[in-house]
């Protein structure tokens, strides 16, 4: 089969990885246990990946401009593998888990700016909502299918899950040279110092003036918050249930392949039916209300079968609004695409750093305390989401031409 320029094989490539990249998630736990790390390490070590992937963000997406994002898909999968071989095999302390970590962050980044990129480039303009949101669908579904089959693996072999793990990530990357085309480019040699320059983070907000906005900050504080909250209630809820109740890993994975097959029913329904009936702009409001009550929901409960049910039901909305915000991302891009995705990829990390430090922190003081937080960002999700509503429209431009 000849490379070729094909959504669909972007999407079938993209369910793999996040089929593959969530074999460990459930194994964590364990893994950290197995080295006698304090408690508070679950919550460092994604947030020192976080750091990394908001820190190349901007400048994965500016050389999926100039290169092309399936040659930065190759590049990100063979990096991001390696990163996993460290992290997992070894890593023996502190020191060695955050610097896998953040080497594992600098290539993840890439992968995410890549993909969403190469939908924009490759779908003719109105219709890039829909695959977009598609992308963002297959995210949640087979991550958690990917949670399944680490945790039964993970049961019977730790190291085996792990193994696995690295090695579908080098698989993908040549599956991308083989079978994936980018759009023809000028070729143009890279200098050094131009590179070192497109790695800066602050490059990040350096968009064009078409494109900043009151509703455009809005949104993005929207990312911002609903990510840290997503961040801070995941992080907590797959140490929570290990160490509260003593779950094994399966069940970690059990929990996540049933929410995989709720959110497959949710997202082609629910999510469906706000996409194509709705004002997305006014309907994520109501969606982000309904997880705001659950989480509340979440905090006050003690039993182990209801707090279980109700954890399963909010998973499913929290990937609901995931594909609405995806979908919106492409309406902003007036002239530079990879700099909106940059930006977009970056303020969504910036949630997620910020999400996985509180989680880990706070986590000693209060096992459910990072509920606590997630519902408060919530809270300023609607509130942005809001101001985004009311805002968004070309007359209201932060910066005149």
């Amino acid at each position: 089969m000849k490379r070729k320029r094909s959504i669909l094989r972007l999407f079938i490539l993209a369910a793999i990885y996040f089929l593959v990249a969530n074999f460990a998630h459930p194994v964590e736990p364990t893994f950290y246990k197995l080295l006698e790390l304090p408690d508070y390490m679950f919550g460092v070590a994604f947030a020192a990946m976080a750091t990394t992937v908001f820190l190349f963000s901007p400048f994965w997406g500016k050389m999926s401009d100039r290169i092309g994002p399936c040659k930065v898909q190759v590049i990100c999968y063979i990096g991001y593998a390696i990163g996993q071989l460290y992290f997992f095999f070894l890593a023996k302390g502190i020191v060695h888990v955050v610097l896998a970590r953040l080497l594992a962050g600098v290539f993840i980044g890439g992968i995410g700016v890549a993909n969403i990129l190469y939908i924009i480039e490759n779908t003719e303009g109105e219709h890039k909502g829909g695959p977009l949101a598609t992308y963002a669908t297959l995210s949640a579904v087979f991550s958690a299918f990917g949670y399944l089959i680490g945790g039964v693996v993970g049961d019977l072999s730790l190291k085996g899950c792990l193994a696995a793990e690295v090695i579908g990530l080098f698989l993908l990357s040549l599956l991308v040279y083989l079978f994936m085309e980018d759009k023809p480019r000028e070729e143009t040699k890279i200098d050094v110092r131009e590179v070192m320059k497109e790695a800066n983070p602050l490059k990040a907000f350096a968009i064009p003036r078409e494109d900043l906005s009151i509703a455009f900050f809005a949104f993005l504080m929207v990312c911002m918050f609903t990510s840290f909250a997503s961040t801070c209630y995941e992080q907590c809820f797959n140490y929570f249930i290990k160490d509260q109740y003593g779950f094994p890993p399966s069940y970690n994975g059990y929990l996540k392949g049933g929410v995989g097959i709720i959110t497959l029913i949710a997202n082609s329904t629910i999510c469906s039916y706000l996409l194509n009936r709705t004002e997305i702009r006014k309907s994520i409001t109501y969606v982000f209300v309904l997880c705001l009550i659950m989480m509340w929901g979440i905090i006050v409960i003690e039993e182990v079968r209801p707090f279980i049910i109700l954890n399963v039901v909010f998973f499913a909305f929290n990937a609901v609004y995931k594909p609405l915000l995806q979908s919106m991302l492409n309406g902003f891009s007036k002239k530079s695409s990879g700099s909106i995705v940059g930006i977009y990829n970056s303020m969504t990390n910036i949630g997620t750093i910020v999400g996985s430090l509180t989680s880990g922190f706070v986590y000693a003081v209060s096992p459910k305390g990072s509920f606590f937080y997630a519902a408060i960002a919530f809270g300023f999700a609607i509130i942005f989401s809001i101001i985004q509503r009311f805002n968004d429209k070309n007359t209201n431009r932060i910066i005149e031409k």
